[in-house]
């Protein structure tokens, strides 16, 4: 059986909660050839329902976003499924490295407009070199 106490949430206890997880995933890194992969590993597989909402929001309007490209850009797309998995890629790269630069991403807002602007430029690059390519 399992007590809950009952206590403010503050940044101290928060803390403790994230290395009790991150104690928890790194238990369960498989190995031998998994090695390689074991820092995402174990994210994956803990993740929270929150994120995982997050994720299908994302693939959500990926989807809508690559069938509208797709509407638009006809010929010179990636097809409906092509602009959906490059928006979603587009997205988490452009958070990652945001993140990676310093940007803090804990506004909300502040992530969406990162990730959306990003997605949409690499879309846009992507389809810049496609049609260079096809006037060689």
């Amino acid at each position: 059986m399992t007590a809950i106490a009952l206590m403010p949430i503050n940044p101290a206890s928060k803390t403790k909660r994230l290395i009790h997880k991150l104690n928890r995933i790194q238990q369960t890194v498989p190995t031998g050839a998994w090695r390689i992969a074991a820092p995402w590993w174990g994210m994956f597989l803990h993740l929270d329902t929150t994120w995982l909402l997050a994720f299908a929001i994302i693939a959500a309007f990926g989807f809508f976003f690559g069938t509208a490209l797709d509407a638009i850009m006809r010929e010179s797309g990636f097809g409906p499924t092509g602009n959906t998995l490059l928006f979603i890629f587009g997205f988490f790269v452009a958070v990652a490295v945001a993140n990676k630069q310093g940007i803090s991403l804990s506004d909300l807002k502040l992530a969406v407009a990162c990730g959306l602007g990003g997605a949409f430029v690499f879309i846009s690059v992507l389809a810049l070199i496609k049609a260079g390519m096809a006037r060689l």
